[in-house]
Formats: structure tokens, sequence, C-alpha cells
């Protein structure tokens, strides 16, 4: 256990002892003694802990440690006064006690002001001004009028007495206020509200009783709360996440904010109807105007918030989207620039691989060509991108044969699947249609990033291309025994300049944009994309695209039988 922790366990059971002591004992004067002694120590302790907290709390802390004095002052005062027999209807320790509310909330003030700024201040005094309206009407028809009505004491005394709810009512609305906010919660103590709250309950119980005297539990309540308000003063607050409530939590609050104060005074109007105390029905219509004018102003406000954030959203989407065509311009411009003199080098050395040149001579050129074919397809893949993040890229659908198609691919890809060491497969299902309705171009560009893929991350086993009739269109399923992608990989592979991890990237290489140009591509064309997928066992990618079949002819090719293709590119009848 903490130093801090020992202490504080020093002090509760201190007080607890000194608490017990006072409600079970019969000496006059030594439960005098006692319950000055709490309330002094109390505010001796929270004195101390202001001096050692951080400078930036240290004003909050010495207002709650003044707050507490002035308190215990307070009633040493009236102690001294009872005991002498002088009268403490109205004495020198009204003015100590009214003294320890105006520190104590402007404590709570100072917290709540700390985390609300600019605009949000304004909102925060109306808010805080409402609660203290309803607490003021609720006190009021609980513990005030009776104290207003008792004609038998002096209209002065009156006034002191009946502002002592008014002082627990507006307390009661900061700490309230304090509540209703994230991040002021933050950097309060939870002893704070808590104690607040067993001094507001002593208080209002003792009003309400019309007694004149406290019992047991009120003054232990009393006794209690002042330990509790100091320990704030030196425990920092519990750590709270400050990210503040969510938009829609905020706009309930704020909504709650401006209607249902209003429903205050109807609730205290049965109240008092139920008591047949309607006499008092001015001050009920009173804070029912007062109410009605403060959530109007706060609606008004809460409308024109409402109007600024959707301008200032609708700013910020033309600047995102003035610097995303800036962006894509950029690339698109950069790729065109790259592009040209990328060419003439590429017809450089093809026009050497023609020439007479040793062994040594023509490995440095086909390395040039490796690396000036890789170069030209990564400005391919950025400019691709840049023309679909634009809205540049135009579909043309035209007639084409999709079985063609997927034959080039696949002699190609046999080829590089032989040269890496890999098998590569192709299977074409029969009632594939003969000539279908789509952009060509486009289709070949997605089989061909996702064969890319596929060959790239297979290490060893093999690629499949299965090819098969779907009920809107055809679907297409590239599958290899590659490396694989992690569940938690998943959710980011179609992410732009993403790849499976920082390592694969420099393993394997790529601008990381061939999958989110292939997923864009698809959903262009109205398609669908998706991956299942098992670490170090292989990936599966399925094209679903819904392309037309050309005419009114559905009829599929006679006989078709489903073709496979070996890793060295021959074709077979399974």
């Amino acid at each position: 256990m903490t130093t801090t922790g020992r202490a504080e366990l020093s002090v509760g059971a201190l007080t607890v002892a000194a608490v017990a002591a006072y409600v079970w004992g019969h000496d006059p004067l030594l439960d005098n003694l006692l319950y000055l002694g709490v309330l002094l120590g109390a505010g001796a302790l929270a004195w101390a802990g202001a001096v050692r907290r951080p400078a930036v709390d240290r004003p909050f802390a010495y207002l709650v440690a003044g707050g507490l004095l002035l308190n215990a002052l307070g009633d040493l005062a009236w102690e001294l006064l009872s005991w002498q027999g002088a009268d403490t209807d109205v004495s020198v320790a009204d003015p100590l006690w009214f003294a320890s509310y105006v520190a104590l909330s402007s404590a709570v003030w100072l917290v709540l002001r700390r985390v609300e700024v600019g605009r949000q201040a304004r909102v925060l005094a109306l808010d805080t001004l409402m609660l203290v309206v309803v607490s003021v009407l609720v006190t009021w028809n609980v513990a005030i009028h009776p104290i207003v009505d008792d004609q038998e004491v002096a209209a002065a005394v009156r006034v002191v007495w009946a502002s002592y709810p008014v002082a627990d009512a507006v307390l009661l609305g900061l700490v309230a206020r304090v509540l209703m906010s994230t991040g002021a919660r933050a950097h309060l103590s939870l002893s704070f509200p808590v104690g607040v709250g067993l001094w507001l309950a002593a208080d209002i119980a003792f009003l309400v009783s019309g007694s004149g005297d406290s019992t047991s539990a009120m003054d232990a309540a009393w006794m209690l709360a002042p330990v509790l308000l100091a320990r704030s003063a030196w425990r920092d607050p519990a750590p709270v996440a400050d990210d503040g409530p969510a938009p829609s939590e905020r706009r309930m609050v704020q909504t709650g904010f401006a209607i249902l104060p209003l429903l205050v005074p109807p609730v205290l109007t049965l109240f008092v109807d139920s008591r047949d105390e309607l006499d008092h029905a001015a001050l009920l219509v009173v804070g029912a105007a007062a109410l009605t004018v403060l959530a109007l102003v706060r609606t008004t406000w809460l409308v024109r918030s409402e109007r600024r954030a959707h301008r200032d959203l609708e700013l910020a989407l033309d600047a995102a989207l003035a610097a995303s065509r800036a962006k894509s311009m950029f690339l698109a411009t950069m790729s065109h620039e790259i592009r040209t003199p990328l060419t003439t080098v590429l017809g450089t050395a093809e026009l050497l691989e023609d020439t007479a040149l040793d062994g040594e001579q023509q490995h440095l050129v086909r390395r040039m060509r490796r690396s000036g074919d890789h170069l030209a397809s990564l400005v391919a893949d950025i400019l691709d991108f840049s023309r679909i993040e634009s809205g540049e890229v135009t579909l043309v659908a035209a007639r084409f044969d999709l079985v063609d198609l997927v034959a080039e691919l696949a002699d190609v890809y046999a080829l590089r699947a032989a040269d890496a060491g890999i098998r590569f497969e192709h299977h074409l299902h029969p009632g594939l249609p003969d000539t279908l309705v789509g952009d060509r171009t486009r289709v070949a560009q997605v089989l061909r990033n996702l064969l890319d893929n596929a060959v790239k991350f297979t290490p060893d086993g093999g690629v499949r291309l299965d090819v098969r009739p779907a009920p809107d269109g055809v679907e297409l399923a590239i599958a290899d025994t590659g490396i694989g992608i992690g569940q938690d990989d998943l959710a980011v592979v179609f992410d732009s300049f993403r790849q499976i991890d920082g390592s694969s990237t420099r393993t394997y290489g790529g601008s990381g944009l061939g999958l989110a140009i292939c997923r864009q591509l698809v959903a262009l064309m109205g398609g669908t994309l998706d991956v299942t997928s098992r670490l170090g066992e292989g990936s599966t990618f399925v094209v679903r695209l819904p392309l037309v079949v050309a005419g009114t002819d559905h009829a599929t090719v006679p006989g078709r039988t489903p073709v496979l293709a070996g890793a060295s590119g021959a074709r077979r009848t399974p």
C-alpha cells in the first residue's frame, strides 16, 4: 500500500471512530470537541493536500480547503455564542457559512471552466443556471416555503434561513453539471460529489424537520461530508477517458437540457396540489416562466450550434475533396512525366538486347528490363489509382469472349508460375455463355492484379483460377497456397498502400495498390470482391461481376468441358 493510501486509511479510521464516539456519547463537551475537531481537521488536511498538489490543480484545492475552514470557523463561532447564551438565530457564524458556500461553489465552477472554453462557456453558464433554477424550485417546495410562512420568526431571520437552501441549490446545480461532463469528471474526485450529497441531505433534513434541533444522523453526515470534500483536495482524481461524449450522446445531453427542465413545474404543481398548498402557485409560475425563457435560449443556441456544425462539416468536406483532387492531379501528372522517360529507357534496353553483347552485358540488360518493367507497373498502378479516386475512369461496355480472355491470361501466368517453381491451373466450368457485354480491359486488369499477387505471395504449391457462371453474371475465383493473411489483416487488406505488414512490403515489394484498385474497379462494374484466407495456408479471392450476356441468346457452347492448364501451359481435359 502506498503512503497516501495508508494516510487515507488512518484518516478514515479516525473519522469513523470520532463519529461513532459522537453518536453514542453522552458528554456534551466531548461531543462538541469531537464535532469541531473533525471539521477543523478536515480543513487542515485539505489545506495540507492543496500545498502538495500540482500547480494547475492548486487553486481548486485551496478553494475547497478555504471553504472547509470557513465552515469549521462558522461552527466554532456558533458553539461559542451558544455557550455564552447569545442569540444564534442570526449571528457572525452565518457570514462564515455563506462564505464557505461561495468557496466550494467557486471550486466547482473552476473545474467546469477548465474544460469548457469559448462558446461552450456560455452554454455551461446557461446549463448551470437552469439546474440552479430547478434546484431552487424543488428546495422551495420541500424546505424554503415552511421557513417563509413561519410568521413567528423575524423577517430578517427568515431571509437568512431561507438563503441556505438557495445556497444548497446553487452548489447542487454546479455539482450536477460536473457529473454531466466527461471532461469535468476527469478533474474531480468522486469523493467531492458524495460529500456534497451528504452535506445537502443533512441540510434539507434539518430544514424539513422544522424542530430547530439536529439529530445524530444529521450531525454524522455534517462530520463525514467535510472529510470527503477534503479528500478531493489532496487526492488526484481517478483517470477518466477524456475523449468527450460521442456526438449522439452530446446531442442527447443538449436536448435534455433544453427540454427536461420544462417538466419540473408541472411535476411540482402536482406535488403542491397533493398537499393542498396552491397558495404558492405564483412561485411556480415565475419558475416556469424563467425555465421557459432559459429553455428557449438554450434551444436557439442548440439550433445555431447544429447549423454551425453542418456548415463546418461542409467546409471540411469541400477542403478534403479539393485536397483529394489536388493529390490525384499531382499523381496523374507525375505518373505521366515519369512514364515518358521510362518508356525511352525500356525501349533502349530492348534495342540493346538485339545487339551483340557478351554474357555479362546481357545479364545487365535483362536486369535493366526487369527493373524498368517493375517501375512501369508501379507507375501504372499509381496512375490508375489517381484516375479512380478522381472519378476519371470510364467503363466501356463491349462484346467480348471471357473464355478467350482467360486463355490469354492462363498462357502468361502458366509461364510465370513455372519460372517461380509453382503450379498454375485454370478451370472453366460448363454453362459459361459465349459472349458477354462488359469492359474487357478492366476485367483483365482485375484478374491480372489478383494473379500477380497470387504468384508473388506463393513460394511453393500452386495457383488456381476458377471461372463459373453465377445467378447474376459470372464468378471468378483465384486460389493460392501461399503465405495467407491473418484475421487481423483481412479488414485492411483492400486499403490503399497496404500489404499484410511492413515486412511483407519489404520482402515482396509492390506499391500496395493492387488490391485497392481491384476492389474499386469491381465496385465500378457493379460487382463484389471478397477474400477468405488462413495464415500459412493460402488465400482465395472471389470476384462476382454482373456481366450481361450479349444479345438475347443465353445459350452456352454445346459440349464445353472443363479445361485445366498445368504449369507448362498445356491444356488437358480432366
